[in-house]
């Protein structure tokens, strides 16, 4: 749903808990973060950061473990004693490359695309207000830019995306790791938001290559998709 957590604050609490420890450690996944904000983890205060090439328009196959210094992790595959005796195997130098330069691009602009997307998202959260029975699953502070989850109520979310794929809409009705799962997203479910109306969440993403054009298409096409479903299915909510 695209909440942004407080990782500073976390970061430091931690600090008041470890009272020179070393434990308990904090690690943040941070893939989605570099294009529309800073994921220094010095800055964050974090001891280990996950980071993706593929969320960053890099390299797909290729991502990044931040360890802070001084931390001891088990390794994941013994051999060579590459990847600093962690993960052995030959690296994968063009991906690893291509990685980079796209995490230094992403930092680089994330102050100036962030705010452009972030007019995106108002364009698209206003337009959606204009149809009747919607609530939206993602806050409107704190939120990334790039993710707007929204519950249409008395529909199936699966028919809704199927409908909008005949317009050449692209969107999901949860994140891509659960992309086989038929189940509502437990995220939803763990915010309280009623099962049927999880089953009928979409989840918009706006990124580098969407265009006030794409936006104001989704909102053309979306009204009349959202009222051919709810004329053939049957009313689910109470």
């Amino acid at each position: 749903v695209g909440s942004v957590q407080p990782i500073k604050k976390i970061s430091n609490s931690l600090l008041q808990i470890r009272k020179g420890r070393d434990f308990p450690l904090i690690h943040t996944d941070a893939c989605q973060a570099p294009t529309v904000m800073s994921v220094s983890p010095k800055e964050l205060g974090v001891d280990l950061m996950s980071l993706n090439g593929g969320k960053i328009y890099g390299p797909k196959g290729i991502g990044c473990l931040f360890v802070r210094r001084g931390i001891k992790l088990a390794p994941l595959i013994y051999g060579g004693g590459q990847e600093f005796g962690l993960r052995s195997g030959t690296e994968n130098v063009a991906l690893a490359v291509g990685f980079s330069r796209a995490l230094a691009v992403a930092q680089n602009d994330y102050k100036k695309e962030r705010k452009r997307l972030a007019a995106l998202s108002s364009v698209l959260r206003d337009g959606l207000k204009k149809i009747s029975g919607i609530s939206f699953n993602s806050q409107n502070k704190n939120c990334s830019p790039t993710i707007l989850n929204v519950s249409f109520c008395d529909i199936e979310g699966e028919s809704l995306l199927l409908e909008l794929d005949k317009y050449g809409i692209c969107c999901s009705t949860g994140s891509a790791c659960a992309s086989t799962d038929l189940k509502p997203s437990y995220v939803l479910l763990a915010m309280g938001v009623r099962e049927e109306d999880a089953h009928a969440s979409l989840r918009f993403s706006i990124g580098r290559f969407t265009s006030v054009k794409e936006i104001k298409y989704l909102l053309k096409v979306l009204p009349q998709a959202v009222a051919r479903i709810r004329s053939i299915c049957p009313k689910i909510s109470s």
